[in-house]
């Protein structure tokens, strides 16, 4: 059956339950468009020890803890669910506040839609009410329900509680919910209002939010715990022969603030007044795109989507225009701030949706980014709530600059958001020294060293456009030559991108494993992220037809992986991974290809596998919009391809018709017409009654234009059209640097050397400098074979004399007479080079995850070595580790005992007095003196510290020791 929109979507097209199932981390309660305001349920009370909890919620619970006001849409890592009001009858106040206790619910007796949420409160489970003197046990079906309604404007959220008759009613207030709370305040003002602040850390280090709330009926008493905090009490309001209404304000800047949040936007007492407000505000939203034809599910799922995409980012100041700012001080501003700018994901496909939809928020967007870079030094990379966490990877702010700039959404100050673009790109932090210098990153500069190198390249490209469209073509053609350096970590023999260490790749590789060399991927989930320069990675593939191969390995492949466990590696078609966020564009890839009608079942496969009408609807992290933002783009039958080309790529409309209210004076409307019954295939596409001139591509002016968009469907794919004359992203030739290639770092006897370079038009110049008085070669061939510890460098070089960026490499000759036998197990994904890791000369940096460091988990480190002959011992010792943040801990005590014939030993213990809760990454050296003992075997015990202890956020979890290398010091 095929349907027609319904004039109210939020309230009969939107399901706010997707998501909340599965890995969607998502939130059903009320809100409205980009509110900071989310009051919404919470059934998990600790979300850093549950991820599927993030987002406070998830479907398969069957208890409430209480209704918070803030709350992160789909992210994996847990933060706010600020301010919990949970309204109670009888004793229960009191018995809350003594031991705490959850209240359960019936999803049959839930509901939600755009802007509103209710539920019916069932009581707390036996287990609870066993645990309470003062209540006993009652039936389920005998107990006093309390019905929960709940909505919003952006800064207040209004609550709407029916108590039963004749039973007392109160309502807990309780800071001290989620995460950790560093300070907070409670101020009774009157028998209506409560005032008061909370100071909490979590993924937000310094998260600070005020409130005020306001009750319809006056409450007769109040009690309360915790009283040095102030972060817990109950208010009890006697019985009711009405709901109750409570409203609360919220700010990040002050009481007052919080207040006249609450006065402006929510005057008076009347609920449905505002729910219907709410509903309003979404319909404003969800009827920019109104759809026709599909199914009532892919209706459903379509506006979800949309809903969704329009969550976050949260508008942040008060209705006076004051804000809390990076610095942590209040400023003013003209315009709306915002907060949640989780940009990693959203860049690809959420930011561009908005620059057609909204606009004027996007411009808001930017300028909240400029005050960011004033404020903080930089531009956001993941800022929540003031608070830069550095989550993810690259600095794609820039993206959305760029790429708003060229859809002529300006009104920001565009020379001061070139000057932040540098700025942020020329920190030497996170790896972008060596970045620069290198010209890719190495996994002993950085963990996750391909996935920067990579998402860097992309966001110089961006910084370069925009130098260059404003005028400034220094700049510009440093970060075009910039842009290239992903083709550094291109590997011509096997097609991937790989890490590299010490001048060369990493040996042995498997492009299914998970490891630290990738952002939540592998390399087959990074293989094509090239979007700025895809002529250029299609040379080096074997052009279109090379594409198309590539792409088809990438969906055919085993749809397992190896590695370390990445719960983000959801929804897996081969090794395309639509869970997550890199390889979301790589569907319609096939567009730039010689086969480009498997863009059309790709992607009709995805919208139809991994998208639905239910709780676990979305196959992996919502992630602030971008998981849906690319459903909604894909059903409309265009996606964004390269954000920062006003351009989007085509693909299979799922409706008859989807009309776009633009900024421009007249809508743009899709239109397609299936052919024999069968939407499997683009035949033809054209753009007001004209066939587009690249069948694949539409620009963003054309979007804007309005008109009419035609699709035509069939069983039978178009043939294929005319490849595109593009601008290649980089005019001037940029030199690569070559890839020094060896089996080992170190080496016993000798050890082959080959140096190799992406094929072009250059030539390698090689030089070898050997150890002590070994001449240094120049020109050296390869491959050769080194004898002797050397230092190779090399670099290419063309005819004209132009010379790339050198890259070096360091070969160690080490002691081949020693052995080492592990009786400890150590983690596939940190072994470090093998079982000879702890004897191979090689030291780790400040970092577990760059390579050198191998660890074992809930185990003692056990090994011995065997010097191949008696000597005289100096010094022995062991080089650890200690990250508590990553559960890590330097061992209890390591014990040395050496024998000369493994019959007769001599030990000694060093306890660690390091304290655990020291924070950061800690080196040490555990060392015991020798003092010329002979011996030829050396047993080393570090002793695991134990589980994390109470203090810990993953108290009782097991732990880690991370060792670099035995030390051995002889006479």
């Amino acid at each position: 059956l095929l349907f027609s929109q319904s004039p109210n979507p939020a309230r009969d097209l939107v399901n706010p339950f997707i998501g909340t199932g599965g890995h969607g981390h998502t939130f059903p309660g009320a809100c409205v468009p980009n509110g900071l305001v989310q009051l919404s349920p919470d059934t998990r009370p600790d979300g850093n020890m549950d991820w599927d909890g993030c987002g406070g919620y998830h479907y398969s619970d069957s208890v409430i803890y209480g209704f918070s006001h803030t709350h992160l849409s789909g992210t994996g890592v847990a933060d706010l669910c600020d301010v919990l009001l949970m309204p109670v009858t009888g004793e229960q106040s009191s018995s809350w506040l003594r031991v705490g206790f959850r209240q359960l619910f019936d999803h049959n007796e839930e509901q939600a839609s755009g802007g509103s949420y209710k539920v019916r409160l069932n009581g707390a489970p036996a287990g609870d009410y066993a645990s309470l003197s003062t209540r006993p046990v009652v039936p389920l079906d005998q107990r006093d329900p309390i019905d929960v309604e709940l909505t919003a404007t952006p800064r207040t959220g209004v609550h709407r509680y029916a108590f039963p008759q004749g039973l007392d009613a109160s309502v807990v207030l309780d800071l001290r919910h989620r995460d950790s709370l560093l300070d907070s305040d409670i101020q009774i003002v009157s028998s209506t209002e409560v005032v008061g602040m909370r100071r909490s850390s979590s993924w937000a280090k310094e998260q600070v939010l005020y409130f005020c709330i306001r009750f319809s009926t006056p409450f007769t008493g109040q009690q309360g715990t915790d009283m040095r905090l102030h972060s817990q009490t109950a208010f009890n309001f006697g019985k009711l022969d009405a709901p109750l209404i409570v409203k609360v304000g919220i700010s990040a800047v002050s009481i007052e603030g919080a207040r006249a949040n609450l006065e402006a936007e929510v005057p008076g007492w009347d609920f449905d007044a505002v729910r219907a407000q709410a509903e309003a505000a979404w319909n404003a939203k969800l009827n920019k795109v109104q759809v026709s034809g599909g199914t009532r599910e892919q209706q459903r799922t379509f506006y979800t989507a949309l809903y969704h995409s329009y969550v976050a980012p949260y508008i942040f100041n008060d209705v006076d225009g004051n804000y809390r700012g990076m610095d942590g001080e209040v400023h003013k501003a003209d315009h709306h701030v915002y907060t949640v700018f989780c940009l990693w994901d959203t860049f690809r496909a959420l930011h561009p949706l908005m620059t057609i939809l909204e606009p004027e928020m996007t411009s808001d967007w930017i300028k909240t980014f400029l005050l960011h870079y004033q404020q903080g030094g930089r531009l956001p990379v993941w800022e929540l709530w003031s608070n830069e966490t550095d989550c993810m990877i690259g600095y794609h702010s820039v993206s959305v600059i760029t790429d708003a700039y060229f859809k002529g959404i300006r009104g920001f100050d565009a020379e001061l958001a070139l000057q932040a673009m540098v700025a942020s790109a020329e920190a030497d932090h996170f790896g972008l020294k060596a970045y620069r210098e290198r010209g890719y990153i190495s996994s002993e500069d950085e963990p996750e060293s391909v996935s920067r190198t990579l998402e860097y390249a992309y966001d110089d490209w961006c910084i370069a456009r925009f130098a260059e469209a404003i005028g400034h073509k220094e700049i510009a053609d440093r970060f075009y030559a910039r842009s290239r350096n992903w083709q550094n970590l291109f590997d011509p023999n096997t097609g991937f991108f790989r890490a590299r260490r010490n001048g060369g790749f990493i040996e042995p590789f498997d492009p299914y494993e998970v490891n630290f060399n990738f952002t939540e991927a592998n390399a087959w989930q990074y293989s094509l992220f090239v979007p700025h320069d895809m002529d250029r990675y299609i040379e080096l593939v074997g052009g279109p037809e090379g594409l198309d191969r590539r792409l088809n390995a990438l969906f055919t492949a085993n749809d397992r992986t190896s590695g370390r466990d990445q719960a983000d590696i959801t929804g897996l078609i081969g090794q395309y991974a639509h869970g997550n966020e890199p390889s979301h564009s790589f569907a319609y890839l096939g567009n730039l290809s010689d086969r480009p009608m498997k863009t059309d079942t790709r992607v009709l496969q995805i919208m139809n596998e991994l998208y639905h009408d239910a709780p676990d609807g979305l196959t992996g992290n919502e992630d602030c919009g971008q998981m849906s933002a690319w459903y909604v783009w894909s059903a409309m039958g265009l996606y964004p391809l390269c954000p920062g080309k006003p351009e989007y790529t085509t693909g299979m409309p799922l409706f008859d018709e989807v009309v776009i209210k633009t900024a421009g004076t007249k809508p743009l409307r899709i239109t397609s017409t299936v052919a024999g019954d069968q939407r499997a295939h683009v035949e033809m596409i054209n753009l007001n009654g004209k066939d587009l001139a690249s069948f694949r591509t539409i620009t963003h002016n054309e979007i804007n234009a309005g008109g009419d968009l035609h699709f035509d469907l069939g069983p039978e794919p178009g043939s294929a059209p005319t490849p595109l004359e593009r601008t290649r992203a980089v005019e001037r030739e940029v030199l690569p640097v070559p890839i020094i290639q060896a089996a080992s770092v170190s080496f016993t006897d000798s050890l082959v050397v080959t140096v190799s370079c992406i094929p072009g038009p250059w030539t390698i110049v090689t030089s070898v400098a050997g150890d002590g008085d070994h001449p240094i070669k120049h020109g050296a061939a390869s491959p050769f074979v080194l004898h002797d510890g050397a230092t190779v460098g090399a670099y290419v070089t063309t005819a004209n004399g132009e010379r790339g960026p050198v890259v070096t490499a360091r070969f160690t000759k080490i002691d081949g007479g020693r052995t080492i036998v592990l009786e400890s197990t150590y983690a596939n994904e940190y072994a470090a080079g093998g079982a000879n890791a702890l004897i191979d000369g090689l030291r780790g940096g400040n970092d577990f995850r760059t390579g050198e460091w191998q660890g074992c988990r809930d185990q003692d480190l056990v090994a011995t070595i065997d010097l191949g002959r008696v000597m005289k011992l100096k010094r022995v010792g062991l080089s650890v580790l200690q990250d508590q943040k990553s559960w890590i801990w330097l061992p209890s005590e390591v014990s040395f005992s050496t024998s000369t014939n493994k019959r007769a030993w001599s030990s000694a213990v060093v306890t660690n007095d390091l304290d655990r809760k020291t924070d950061g990454a800690q080196l040490r050296e555990i060392t015991a003196d020798m003092n010329g003992r002979k011996a030829r075997y050396i047993t080393i015990v570090a002793k695991n510290a134990g589980p994390c202890p109470e203090w810990h956020v993953g108290k009782g979890g097991t732990t880690w020791i991370f060792a670099d290398e035995v030390l051995i010091e002889t006479e």
